[in-house]
């Protein structure tokens, strides 16, 4: 209890039982299995600015490409290894009790694919070089290697929305950065199937528009999610079972 000055603070009432006594306490979760807001808001703040590295460095890639210049290699990687580390960083969790699927085993199994695919596809690539008798197999593979990354991205960003570790609507920002990178890339390879054209030889508008539309969200969507976690992190989480304000009353 403190003084009027600051404020009178008690904790909560415990239930009452037939009888009039207060029930027993029930038994605390473990604290390892319990999120702790201080292990939440270091996972927000790490994964946040991973994102948007991430972000950065894949945007500026092409760019020193573009120009020659010798480390655009290091640019993608650089972003790709950023990604990698922020999905790990949100799965796993920067401490205990950090991670934002309350470590579920979909979840976790989940971020680790999504993270580690890209260098499994690399790994790939030294063992079977691409060349004229290999061009089927790597058109299969493209469609494989996408459809593990966008089932695994499904899955983990649903596992953070029903882990309640972040609540509010925000709980669902990162499966509509989802959507919007993954949507007008699918409509654009749809379109272009249905439509039989050639993407090697026609130019059509709508599909430079969709995969233009989809490139933009690939370094839009990080970015926000990246601000948005930060901007999380800063605010004071809140304990279930925190002491109550009766005097003066909470304004």
């Amino acid at each position: 209890m403190t003084d009027a000055a600051d404020g009178v603070t008690v904790p909560p009432p415990a239930p009452q039982v037939s009888g009039g006594g207060a029930s027993p306490v029930a038994p605390a979760r473990p604290k390892s299995a319990a999120a702790r807001p201080d292990g939440v808001r270091r996972t927000l703040m790490v994964g946040g600015v991973l994102l948007i590295v991430s972000a950065v460095a894949a945007f500026a890639a092409p760019q020193a490409f573009g120009a020659s210049l010798p480390f655009h290699s290091i640019l993608y990687w650089g972003a790709t290894a950023a990604f990698s580390a922020a999905v790990l960083v949100f799965g796993v969790g920067a401490g205990r009790g950090g991670s934002i699927v309350a470590r579920r085993p979909l979840g976790v199994t989940a971020a680790f694919i999504l993270a580690l695919w890209p260098f499994a596809e690399r790994v790939q690539t030294w063992a079977m070089p691409f060349d004229e008798g290999t061009t089927e197999f790597y058109q299969v593979w493209g469609y494989v290697s996408l459809t593990v990354k966008v089932a695994a991205a499904i899955v983990l960003v649903v596992q953070i929305a029903r882990a309640g570790v972040v609540t509010g609507r925000v709980r669902w920002a990162p499966a509509w950065a989802l959507a919007a990178v993954v949507v007008p890339q699918v409509l654009a390879q749809v379109m272009g199937i249905a439509m039989g054209i050639d993407q090697s030889r026609t130019e059509a508008d709508a599909l430079i528009l969709l995969f233009g539309l989809g490139q933009l969200a690939s370094f839009a969507a990080p970015v926000t999610l990246g601000i948005l976690a930060i901007v999380l992190a800063q605010r004071r989480a809140t304990l279930s079972g925190d002491p109550v304000q009766i005097y003066p009353p909470a304004g």
